[in-house]
């Protein structure tokens, strides 16, 4: 008898808990998070034409934490990278040919103002970045593989589509 009074007793407390939570409770998977930024590598002397990199990583400055890594000789044409959301400039490092002899490191300052949308109570809030129009102040210097840069689209609200295509 007691033991049917303690089952019964879990039982409608569970029930309780589970109809008193509401949508904003659960996060849903396809809930969209903060956007990456997306990076398209085009020729410098041809500028309609992709042109992939040599093998490319890209971490932080000051980190040794790798945000894209293409190991093999024939590189990437694209990229998505995350920006810091709790700054105004995202400072990465490319290794352009990495692990190669011919290796060739710029760093990049991404510059960008952050707005942050507010989701639901369970998902907290998003972040959306808008390039700034010189979004990379300094990207040209003695020795750089990065020619140029060009801001396809300047609001980084989803992941659909290029922000940012860089010559090289």
């Amino acid at each position: 008898m007691k033991k049917n009074i303690f089952l019964i007793s879990i039982l409608f407390i569970t029930i309780i808990f589970f109809n008193h939570c509401e949508k904003d409770d659960i996060c849903l998977d396809g809930t969209p998070g903060t956007p990456r930024l997306i990076i398209r590598f085009f020729d410098a002397d041809s500028i309609q034409k992709l042109k992939p990199t040599g093998a490319l990583l890209v971490n932080k400055v000051n980190d040794s934490i790798n945000l894209f890594v293409r190991k093999n000789i024939f590189g990437t044409d694209s990229i998505s990278i995350p920006l810091d959301s709790n700054n105004d400039y995202t400072e990465l490092k490319f290794y352009n040919n990495w692990g190669f002899e011919n290796q060739n490191i710029d760093t990049l300052s991404f510059h960008y103002n952050r707005y942050d949308i507010y989701l639901n109570r369970a998902c907290g809030f998003k972040g959306q970045f808008i390039l700034k129009k010189d979004a990379l102040p300094g990207y040209k210097t003695k020795g750089s593989w990065v020619k140029s840069y060009e801001i396809i689209k300047d609001s980084i609200l989803d992941e659909k589509s290029m922000h940012l295509a860089i010559y090289h």
